[in-house]
């Protein structure tokens, strides 16, 4: 899903818009079907996209996970991804912690992705 910046807003109303493709990320499907009931043409694919999508909720064109403990995920793709772990690692609160310890306080404060446990 782009993201949609709007710049020179003033009071005759009129704004320029800047539209930003993000790409395909892991969470298109997700959002597509979500969205607009769209499905991969692949049918393995389309039939787990299917089965999961009942673990994610479309909330302004941003995609959310139901978390392991009932509390919302916002889910994330590529550079947020290292951006996420590198603050939670080494970033003012940072503790170190490895790479298990690290994917667990991901989901604790409340992000999301599939390699979460691999990156």
């Amino acid at each position: 899903m782009p993201m949609v910046s709007v710049y020179g807003l003033s009071n005759e109303e009129s704004s320029d818009v800047c539209l930003i493709d993000m790409g395909e990320t892991w969470m298109t499907p997700y959002r597509r079907y979500l969205a607009d009931g769209l499905l991969l043409a692949e049918p393995t694919e389309a039939k787990v996209i299917k089965k999961n999508a009942g673990r994610y909720t479309l909330v302004d064109g941003k995609l959310f996970r139901q978390g392991y403990i009932n509390h919302i995920l916002t889910c994330v793709s590529g550079e947020q991804c290292t951006r996420i772990m590198a603050e939670l690692h080494e970033g003012i609160c940072g503790s170190h912690v490895g790479g298990r310890a690290l994917s667990l306080k991901v989901v604790r404060v409340g992000y999301y992705w599939p390699t979460m446990s691999e990156d």
